[in-house]
């Protein structure tokens, strides 16, 4: 008898599957591979790119038209087509079933209607998220789950909450400091009896009664140890209660087919979800919320009626009705909640932006750096899909929260968000304007002609950075600016260091166009005595000599030896301060 025919391991003869469907599956898997590594060396624009991208998609095409809809299963290094092992990871080489595993991908299946697009944004995101990153901000499930593929399935469990302890006992301590109550007491007893009863027949009894002791030292609870036990108890209790209703919820759902009574399991799940959120359950309603994104995704075809009514659904819990539960939970947590901070961002990221009204005030509370960071993001994050509720937010009176705002914004790249920065330039606030001033000056933009009436804050701190905006971009425009502002500039004693500001900036934007004012400014007028031209004239003289070319210094020698003592006593102020 002969042997069966393998490839690769696989077996042909001990399944179901025919030798032409597992060879079309490798078929698909190599050009996997190829997409894979391609994206990694090449732009997503790139014609070898392109090409590999249209190999998968005509190899996939045939499978499906042949066979169906491709499924593989995942696990931590193989890709399995009904179980079978269809590719496995090479420890030395690219692994393409790890990354899927890591993030928590159980399952991928490609679907009848599969087009282009979705193989391109399915494998830009694999290879945006193959390799783990410190600073990540985002993960492979999220993405995928953000572009809701219409032909590309898959299920994902959550790593960390796998991997959650459900009791920590970090807090409790082994004293014998305090007294237990009576229930404890008595078990105590009990315990130093079952030792005593043991060590009656043991050689040394002084070693039983060691042993009692130390059993009773080792296993008494405190008052405080039995209140922080008792409520993790109940914590415990109260997550899988919820968790249980929402499920059950989640499948009345399923079997609704009239629109009256789909409306009202909404209802209901909507106040379950509420108290998942009041609970501080965040993990629960994460689960809960990509169910029922699947739920949204399936109804396309077989209930379309009930669409608009999840979309609804979505917007609702995006409120302060709902959200406004948030407002006693984000104060409890700190770093100690470093992974229940960022299954909030993960949660909230499936928002739709909607939710930054209801989200954005609670930065108003008084929250741990680490989770007012993690809520900020998350807002960020929500405004880059859409910035109208952000923009809306920021008449609020309130100072800091506006400031918060402008601080979100302003790490939005895009020409709307500078123009609703310049905007905050001229908010009654002065922390406001200085937030949108230094948002503006981390940009590349030259936006000096618009940022150059700040020069004349009232607020020093905002005058400071603008001269340090315009160090930056030292061109003939800014001189301009800064020659005109001098022209019509009525000086008064307090604008002393405002005006040397400007004659050094000056010189330095265009040293040799200039350099006719300077001597204006400097030698003109000598029975003028006022202190609006003896200021001028000294902020002339510290330009000129930090100009210190040929022409600067014949003005200067003029000036040192005018008739004019106003004249000379500004040259000799000016060169004791340049020393």
């Amino acid at each position: 008898m002969p042997e069966p025919s393998t490839k690769n391991g696989i077996d042909f003869h001990d399944h179901g599957q025919t030798a032409q469907e597992l060879q079309a599956v490798e078929s698909v898997i190599a050009s996997f591979v190829m997409v894979a590594k391609n994206y990694a060396i090449y732009p997503e624009s790139h014609a070898t790119c392109q090409n590999s991208l249209q190999t998968v998609k005509s190899r996939l095409d045939a499978f499906i038209e042949n066979y169906g809809d491709l499924r593989f299963e995942v696990t931590k290094d193989r890709l399995l087509f009904k179980s079978e092992t269809v590719q496995q990871d090479d420890p030395k080489t690219e692994k393409l079933a790890f990354p899927l595993f890591r993030d928590g991908i159980q399952w991928l299946e490609f679907k009848q209607g599969l087009e282009l697009w979705e193989i391109s944004g399915f494998f830009k995101i694999y290879n945006d998220y193959k390799m783990l990153q410190e600073e990540a901000e985002g993960d492979l499930v999220t993405a995928l789950w953000e572009m809701d593929f219409p032909h590309l399935q898959y299920s994902a469990t959550d790593v960390l909450w796998k991997a959650e302890t459900l009791a920590d006992f970090s807090t409790l301590k082994v004293t014998d400091s305090e007294t237990p109550d009576a229930a404890m007491q008595e078990q105590a007893d009990d315990d130093q009896q079952d030792v005593a009863d043991t060590t009656e027949a043991a050689p040394d009894a002084g070693i039983g009664q060691t042993l009692s002791t130390m059993d009773r030292t080792i296993w008494q609870l405190t008052p405080e140890e039995s209140r922080i036990l008792s409520q993790m108890v109940a914590q415990e209790e109260q997550q899988s209660g919820t968790q249980d209703v929402l499920d059950v919820l989640e499948l009345i759902l399923r079997n609704q087919n009239q629109p009256e009574d789909y409306s009202s399991i909404l209802e209901f799940i909507k106040e379950e979800f509420k108290s998942a959120l009041a609970q501080g359950n965040f993990q629960i309603a994460l689960d809960f919320l990509e169910d029922l994104r699947k739920t949204y995704q399936s109804c396309k075809i077989e209930k379309p009626w009930a669409r608009p009514l999840l979309g609804d659904f979505f917007i609702d819990i995006s409120g302060t009705q709902v959200l406004g539960v948030l407002k006693q939970v984000l104060p409890t947590l700190d770093k100690q909640h470093t992974d229940r901070i960022e299954v909030f961002r993960r949660l909230f990221l499936r928002f739709p932006p909607a939710a930054i009204t209801a989200l954005a005030p609670l930065l108003l509370e008084k929250l741990s750096v680490s989770m007012e960071r993690k809520l900020m993001e998350t807002i960020g994050s929500l405004a880059l899909k859409d910035i109208h509720p952000l923009e809306q937010l920021l008449d609020r009176p309130e100072e800091s929260l506006v400031k918060k705002l402008v601080f979100i914004i302003g790490h939005i790249k895009g020409e709307k968000t500078g123009q609703i920065l310049l905007e905050m330039t001229h908010h009654e606030s002065a922390w406001v304007r200085l937030e949108a001033l230094k948002a503006l000056a981390r940009r590349d933009e030259n936006m000096t002609k618009e940022l150059f009436p700040l020069i004349d804050d009232p607020v020093l701190p905002i005058r400071r950075m603008m001269w340090k905006y315009l160090e930056k971009h030292q061109d003939p425009e800014t001189g301009n600016l800064i020659r005109n502002y001098l022209d019509h500039k009525k000086i008064r004693r307090e604008d002393h260091e405002q005006i040397l500001n400007c004659y050094k900036t000056l010189v330095r934007c265009d040293s040799q166009s200039f350099v006719p004012f300077l001597r204006e400014s400097l030698i003109s007028q000598g029975l003028n005595f006022s202190f609006d031209r003896s200021l001028r004239r000294q902020g002339a003289a510290l330009a000129l000599l930090d100009l210190d070319t040929e022409e600067a210094q014949e003005v200067l020698g003029q000036a040192s030896k005018s008739l004019f003592p106003n004249i000379r006593s500004a040259y000799q102020k000016a060169l004791k301060v340049h020393k």
